[in-house]
């Protein structure tokens, strides 16, 4: 975590990045700012952060900077893996129905002895 007067660092970015996506599993009901609000907020000590906030009375320019950069990140990598995640469903189909072109299986019974009429 930072603390005042430090910078916040690429690696805090990604680390609120992968905060705010594991966020999408754990809590699926909150939407894209809520996760990357908490996720931030758990990456990046309040006293960096709220200092300006306070002094601004108001979000602080490198808070909603920090903030649209995490919203542009997630969005950027969700959108990434979304066609990862069409081809997988593809592929599992496709495996599960493999071999489509077999024949049914045959079923072996006991074969029926004519009746009497039959015969006739």
């Amino acid at each position: 975590m930072s603390e005042y007067g430090d910078p916040i660092s690429p690696e805090q970015i990604e680390v609120a990045v992968e905060k705010a996506i594991s966020l999408r599993r754990a809590e699926p009901g909150l939407s894209l700012d809520e996760r990357v609000h908490r996720a931030v907020a758990e990456t990046i000590c309040a006293c960096v952060l709220e200092i300006e906030d306070d002094l601004e009375r108001r979000l602080s320019g490198s808070h909603d900077e920090l903030l649209r950069e995490v919203r542009r990140r997630v969005t950027r990598r969700l959108a990434d893996a979304a066609p990862a995640a069409r081809s997988d469903e593809v592929d599992e189909a496709s495996e599960e129905s493999f071999p489509a072109s077999d024949p049914p299986g045959w079923i072996w019974e006991v074969p029926r002895q004519p009746d009497e009429k039959e015969m006739a």
